[in-house]
């Protein structure tokens, strides 16, 4: 009896020992300097979510086309697939070029070596078929693995050794199967190339959400609401709506991970920021999710009732988000946020300012669905005044809605519960990054030590 009694208390103790080792290994940051399982785990579902992501879409418009409610949209989200898809996979080839040729290497811009006509061929290949964020995922696990295996081969024990005012010489990478060729007196580490291609990869997955996710969603929520209510009341759904259900939810977190995925390189492109941890990557992409979910909700709704004034509204948002984050960028930048988010740079030439434009115009379009500190000084107070507002622009979008239809429809009182539902959740995600997974309180704490 005393023995079983002493096998209970063990085992006892050896699980909460395994439960508190493991909660500590999904909350603790990971290591600045070191690819991982967890940088191979984001980059394959990455991966994953991209073929999801477009094969969802297609599905859409594939039913679209023999649905006679919805045929009249089959062409507009064919063309909002693949547009969006053409034009960011030319940027990705830009910064490839941009890479070799006109990146400075100062700050947080790696010129990268000169790669073989061979490599450029595959890129090129690779592009015309819409594969570019495979191929930057692809360039993230093998630069990755490099860096591993290979080590640094640039000796520095410095962990800013990229940073603004101690960046190295220029790189020379040996020739391998990759195609990269000897470009210079000195060696770049393959730690820089993996960060690099971290964050290339980050800014494409974020223009792709940007560009064809957003518009996409928005629209189909937007046919959504004029084809739920006569399926329901007839008692029935059709394929179509179960696969815009599905793009719907594939969108959803192909933003919200994208938009994750860009503050978790970020960060592991400036070391002082702090790293992100498997939890706080999960809790702050459930934090954005619960942010764009009911923003685009708002805007579906809104523009079933007033798509002229939605139109309106939302282009004098994105112009006023736009402007804010140009100021950021040119009057008041933190040195280290805007250097480690604003990769492509041209310093110099008729293109300096235009860039910046570009650049503001892009993270003018995130700041339209959820917040992301582009670099400016005091993020916590601007979070609070763009959450705030963001409120106050949902409850009017709201508003109008519910009074538009007059209580006519039967789920009237639906879209209110879950845009309640989704802001209280997001308070709760993003609390238990900011107390328990911010990487920001744990370095600081770890570098005291």
């Amino acid at each position: 009896m005393l023995v079983s009694i002493s096998l209970k208390k063990a085992v006892s103790v050896l699980t909460r020992k395994s439960i508190y080792k493991g909660i500590k290994t999904l909350t603790q940051p990971m290591e600045m300097s070191k690819f991982g399982w967890f940088d191979v785990l984001t980059a394959l579902l990455s991966m994953g979510m991209f073929y999801f992501d477009v094969t969802s879409d297609a599905l859409v418009a594939y039913y679209m086309h023999d649905d006679p409610e919805t045929k009249a949209w089959f062409l507009t989200t064919l063309l909002l697939l693949v547009i969006p898809l053409v034009v960011v996979n030319s940027f990705s080839l830009y910064w490839y070029w941009f890479d070799e040729n006109i990146c400075e290497s100062e700050g947080m811009c790696y010129k990268l070596p000169k790669s073989s006509r061979w490599l450029w061929a595959f890129r090129i290949i690779a592009h015309i078929c819409l594969q570019g964020s495979i191929l930057r995922s692809l360039d993230v696990i093998y630069y990755g693995i490099q860096s591993v295996r290979k080590g640094s081969l640039v000796p520095s024990n410095d962990h800013n050794h990229h940073r603004r005012n101690g960046t190295p010489d220029q790189s020379k990478i040996d020739e391998d199967h990759t195609g990269v060729t000897n470009a210079g007196s000195h060696r770049r580490p393959y730690r820089e190339l993996w960060v690099h291609a971290e964050r290339d990869a980050a800014n494409v997955d974020v223009l792709s959400s940007l560009l064809q996710d957003a518009p996409q969603l928005i629209m189909q929520l937007y046919i959504m609401t004029q084809t739920i209510p006569d399926q329901a009341l007839q008692g029935q759904i059709s394929q179509t709506l179960m696969m815009q259900l599905l793009s719907v939810g594939a969108s959803l977190v192909a933003m919200a991970l994208s938009v994750a995925s860009f503050s978790k390189a970020t960060r592991l492109a400036e070391p002082s920021l702090g790293n992100l941890s498997p939890a706080g990557l999960l809790l702050l992409s459930l934090s954005h999710f619960c942010s764009i979910a009911p923003q685009v909700l708002c805007f579906a709704l809104f523009a079933g009732k007033y798509l002229i004034v939605f139109l309106v509204v939302v282009s004098c948002h994105w112009l006023a988000t736009s402007i804010l984050v140009l100021i950021q960028l040119l009057c008041c930048p933190n040195p280290l946020r805007i250097g480690a988010t604003f990769t492509h740079d041209i310093r110099s030439g008729p293109c300096n300012r235009l860039d910046d434009i570009a650049f503001s115009a892009v993270f003018g379009l995130i700041l339209l669905y959820t917040f992301l500190n582009v670099g400016g000084r005091s993020p916590k107070i601007q979070a609070g005044v763009y959450h705030a507002l963001r409120l106050v622009e949902e409850a009017c979008m709201l508003a109008f809605w519910y009074l538009a239809t007059d209580g006519s429809l039967w789920y009237h009182w639906l879209p209110l519960l879950i845009v309640s539902l989704l802001c209280v959740l997001g308070i709760v995600f993003f609390s238990l990054y900011y107390f328990c997974a911010n990487p920001d309180h744990r370095y600081k704490k770890h570098l005291s030590v």
